[in-house]
């Protein structure tokens, strides 16, 4: 029997998102089960005239990139299966904002309508769609979906929005495909994969801790993902300090703990690389070269180079220390941009520990680094992290006009600092910055990764910081479920943001 969709859906539906708005979410905030909000440029929604979202309906694009329409039949046949949407390519009487991020949006009883520049914009109104479309009401199981009535024409705020992500080892693989994926989703548009002793090397392999899970078959496996998804997959070493590859407070070597043999590629105690042995940079050539090929030869290639200490090697001693992390970072921008990609690295060395002008901001040079703001060449990317809260003293960012003063493009970097990611992604963009970095380190699990997923993605875009429904967060747990159905996660431990309900300590 053929069923007349547009028929059946006669009740209203409410509690998801009852509301019509005009730049913004204030009649029904809680209704609003999508991250990032789309900037208030316009965005109109109301859940009490539904919309089918199914195989009745026909979504026409109007994007100038023919690969638009074939990307969004082929990822509405994944998501939707048998009752995938129709697209087609047609006029519809929407027009983007310029830029090929921005994307028009409307829905309505006569389908659904979409403009677009390239295919980013596309990729961006489809997951705004995913996330706003609900399983059709009044069935045992799904069967179909619809989506309020609703008209957005959205941009981003920063070009450049970025996720920075750890490897330790004790990080599933499926850990980090799933906050890839949910980056994708969010819109961010870059993924930084920093290896802690994790990457499987052919040309070093001695460079990494036994059993290492970031083999080059799943790089370049979620490098692949990261380009369908429109998210950019970016290779990170630390080349000066944190050679350990491990985290400082552990004490832990990923080489010398296990291979003492290779004890002069570092400085004793094993901290910083040894900058005066020329095995050092033709080592990590070699692993930079590798890595950056893993991920499919990126525009990007991160080096690090924060939290390094002063030289005890008699080598590098010899020298002046800041001449000599000069030399060895802008040889390594150099190698890296005869590969056609930029250099990007951790600010904090630049900057001199005691140096008033800094006083409550992150700097840990000495008087050695600190001169590397005035000899490094000025296109290397300089991610100024600053992790303390200082919207209500300060909001302005003195160390990222200092470094974009000096010539440099400056990215924000803040971490677990909720009330200062809104104010430093536009102070990076009133200054002309590069852009914005969301770091989260060690946190891809639990409340802290919510609210940085939440928080960094709607200060990257520009937009309002979605609320938290009072008992349930419902926006990010609809975001995690349609990554985990992507994935096709079977493992208890890849639903939710925590591991275990009850941790087995609990149990003892």
């Amino acid at each position: 029997m053929k069923i007349n969709m547009r028929n059946l859906i006669t009740v209203a539906v409410s509690a998801i998102l009852s509301m019509t708005v005009v730049a913004g979410n204030k009649a029904n905030p809680d209704a609003i089960e999508l991250v990032p909000i789309p900037k208030p440029v316009e965005f109109r929604s109301d859940m009490d005239k539904p919309v089918p979202f199914d195989a009745t309906t026909t979504v026409t694009l109007a994007c100038p990139d023919a690969t638009g329409v074939e990307w969004l039949r082929s990822h509405f046949r994944e998501w939707y299966g048998d009752a995938a949407p129709k697209v087609v390519s047609g006029e519809t009487g929407l027009k983007a904002h310029e830029g090929d991020e921005a994307y028009a949006v409307t829905v309505d009883e006569t389908g659904v309508k979409i403009a677009a520049n390239a295919l980013a914009g596309v990729r961006w109104a489809a997951y705004t769609l995913r996330q706003l479309a609900i399983a059709r009401r009044d069935t045992f199981k799904t069967e179909g979906h619809i989506l309020p009535t609703l008209a957005v024409s959205d941009k981003p705020h920063l070009a450049f929005r970025a996720v920075h992500l750890c490897w330790f080892p004790e990080t599933r693989p499926q850990q980090i495909e799933r906050a890839i994926r949910l980056a994708a989703l969010m819109k961010f548009n870059y993924a930084i994969v920093e290896s802690w002793g994790m990457y499987e090397s052919e040309s070093n392999p001695w460079w990494h801790w036994p059993n290492p899970t970031m083999t080059k078959k799943e790089i370049r496996r979620l490098a692949a993902i990261g380009r369908d998804l429109g998210i950019t997959l970016v290779p990170q070493i630390n080349c000066f300090g944190h050679a350990s590859s491990s985290r400082g407070g552990t004490i832990k070597h990923a080489m010398l703990d296990l291979q003492p043999a290779y004890a002069p590629l570092f400085e004793p105690g094993g901290w910083n690389w040894c900058l005066t042995n020329p095995e050092t940079q033709r080592v990590i050539r070699e692993l930079i070269a590798e890595m950056h090929d893993d991920y499919g030869r990126p525009p990007f290639f991160h080096l690090g180079c924060d939290e390094a200490q002063p030289p005890s090697c008699p080598n590098c001693r010899k020298r002046p220390y800041g001449e000599l992390v000069c030399e060895h970072i802008a040889n390594l921008a150099k190698f890296v941009a005869a590969r056609g990609a930029r250099v990007m690295m951790w600010h904090d060395m630049l900057l001199e520990r005691g140096d008033k002008r800094w006083k409550g901001y992150i700097h840990y040079g000495s008087k050695a680094t600190a001169t590397l703001a005035d000899t490094l060449p000025k296109d290397v990317i300089i991610c100024d992290w600053q992790y303390y809260d200082m919207k209500e003293k300060n909001k302005e960012w003195p160390t990222m006009a200092y470094f974009k003063g000096k010539g440099f493009p400056v990215v924000a970097c803040p971490f677990t600092n909720y009330n200062a990611m809104r104010p430093m992604a536009d102070y990076v963009s009133k200054i002309g910055g590069f852009g914005y970095i969301q770091t989260t380190w060690h946190h891809l699990r639990g409340p802290d990764w919510v609210k940085m997923y939440r928080y960094g993605s709607s200060a990257a875009w520009g937009s309002a910081i979605p609320p938290i429904a009072p008992m349930y967060d419902t926006s990010f747990g609809t975001a995690l479920r349609l990554v985990g159905q992507d994935m096709k996660v079977t493992d208890y431990l890849d639903t939710g943001h925590f591991n275990h309900q009850v941790p087995p300590s609990w149990w003892m």
